[in-house]
Order: structure tokens, then C-alpha cells, then sequence
């Protein structure tokens, strides 16, 4: 299902249940986005990729309150895909590998959140899944130019818990006033599937996520302010081994082991309804 698909369906769910909620929108303009593929392939000590780029990430998040007590978030977080440079070898150092890769990562996380009595703490526990896309291009393997590219979609859900707390501040005041915001949630992957089948090597699949939030800002009435960071992971385990051209020594076109870590400072807005 599409994201804005899914926002519609969701609003249409909780609208005759929620007393109240909120919208916020992040924009990280330059955010920090490490690939790191690592695993076994025909060598038998190794072999890793990389890539590194800076790109503009964004996020929205809904929050509805259903009572004093209950209530449920959606969040979704995208980058800006561009080419940017890779770079890799095997442990041994024999087959280098360098090129251009365009990384594409789409993550969505699900969750009902539960007060703690006499604090503002609440407890978290959801789902949460990851869909990140790899485009591969002027490739250079062992010296010599790779004619083949190579395109790659791997997809991951699992389930997710952890803590969410906030401090409003006066937004009812005439000048407003400060507040915070923060969240940890640490999640585990069930289900992993990748669009390549492996030629050789294999792993079993999972995998885990993490998410951190922290923000602080101005409220005044229905609207806050924030400066924040936010650092989220995910890791897929999925069969690799796969060649860009198959049957052949060529360059490597997928990894059993891909970790994804994005981080960096956010502006963001919220409108509390």
C-alpha cells in the first residue's frame, strides 16, 4: 500500500475514536545516510561494500489520542535518492569493487502508546517496515569496467517496542513557552525478502531497527517549533551472493548483510488539533 494511501485508510479508521491529536512535519536538509554491505561471497574471507552519501531526508508523523490513557502514532521517514560514490573489496584485498550507487530508503512504524501512571512516560509497542532500493552503475571490478548494472529491492517488517515521553510547556500562554519531545523504540525483523535469488552463499532472514527522537522548541497554541535529532538503523539479513552478471567472476551485486544507519539534525513543525 502506498503512504499516502495508507494515511487515508488510517484517518478514516480513527477519526470516530480520537479525542484529539497532532501533525508534524521533519525536514533534515542534509542528513547522513551509511550502507554498509558485508558478507561471504566466492572468496572465502569475505567481502563488504559501501556507501556513504549526504542527502535531504523527511518525516511526518500522526499522532491521535483515543483517551487519557491510549493512543497511536504512524510515522514515515523517505530520502532523497541520488548516485553517489561506492566502494568496497573483500577482506583479502583481491577483488576490488568501485562504482556508483543510488540508494532509495522508504520506512513506516505502526504503534499503540500507553501511559504510565503519574508520569509522562508512555510505553510503545507496534510494527514497523523498511523497503530500501539499490541502483548500481559504472561499475569497476578488479580494474577493469563492468558493462551490466544491477537494480536491488529489499524489504523487511517486524515488530517494535519502547518508551515516548514529552514535556508541553505553556502553549496556552500569550508568548507560549518551551517543550520537548523524545522517543526510543527498538525493533526486531520477522520477515525479509530481496529481489535477487542468490547464486552462492546464503544466511537466515531477520534482522532488527532502531529509531531515536529528541526535539525541543517554542509552543504556542496549536503550533510548536523544534530543533531535533533523530539516529535510526536497519539492518536486513537476507540470502546474497548475488554476481551483476551471474554465472561469471564479476563484480557483486547483492550482500546477506545490509545495515543502513541515518542520522542528523531536523527542523520540524507540529499542529496540535
Amino acid at each position: 500500500m502506498k503512504p499516502v494511501l495508507f494515511f487515508a485508510v488510517l484517518a478514516a479508521l480513527s477519526c470516530s475514536l480520537a479525542q484529539g491529536g497532532e501533525l508534524s512535519l521533519q525536514w533534515i536538509p542534509q542528513a547522513r545516510v551509511e550502507y554498509e554491505g558485508t558478507g561471504y561471497r566466492e572468496v572465502p574471507n569475505g567481502w563488504e561494500l559501501k556507501v556513504k552519501p549526504w542527502t535531504p531526508v523527511g518525516g511526518i508523523r500522526w499522532r491521535e489520542d483515543l483517551s487519557s490513557l491510549w493512543a497511536i502514532q504512524t510515522q514515515y521517514w523517505m530520502n532523497r535518492a541520488s548516485y553517489a560514490q561506492e566502494f568496497g573489496n573483500s577482506a583479502g584485498g583481491e577483488n576490488d569493487q568501485k562504482g556508483q550507487t543510488k540508494l532509495a530508503l522508504h520506512s513506516l512504524w505502526i504503534d499503540a502508546r500507553r501511559a504510565l501512571a503519574g508520569s509522562s512516560v508512555e510505553a510503545v509497542f507496534g510494527v514497523n517496515g523498511v523497503r530500501q532500493s539499490f541502483d548500481r552503475k559504472d561499475i569497476v571490478f578488479r580494474g577493469v569496467s563492468e558493462p551490466n548494472t544491477a537494480h536491488e529491492v529489499q524489504t523487511a517488517l517486524g515488530g517494535h517496542v519502547g518508551f515516548h515521553g514529552q514535556g508541553r510547556g505553556r502553549p496556552d500562554h500569550p508568548r507560549g513557552g518551551p517543550f520537548w519531545d523524545g522517543e526510543l523504540l527498538l525493533g526486531h525483523y520477522f520477515w525479509t525478502h530481496n529481489t535477487l535469488t542468490t547464486e552462492d552463499g546464503s544466511i537466515q532472514r531477520g534482522g532488527y531497527s532502531y529509531s531515536f527522537r529528541l526535539e525541543t522548541g517554542w509552543a504556542r497554541g496549536k503550533s510548536r517549533w523544534s530543533l531535533g535529532y533523530t539516529r535510526q538503523l536497519y539492518e536486513i539479513l537476507v540470502p546474497g551472493g548475488r554476481r551483476v552478471t551471474p554465472g561469471t567472476e564479476s563484480a557483486t551485486a547483492s550482500l546477506p548483510i545490509n545495515k543502513t544507519d541515518l542520522f542528523g539534525f531536523f527542523l520540524g513543525y507540529t499542529r496540535v488539533y
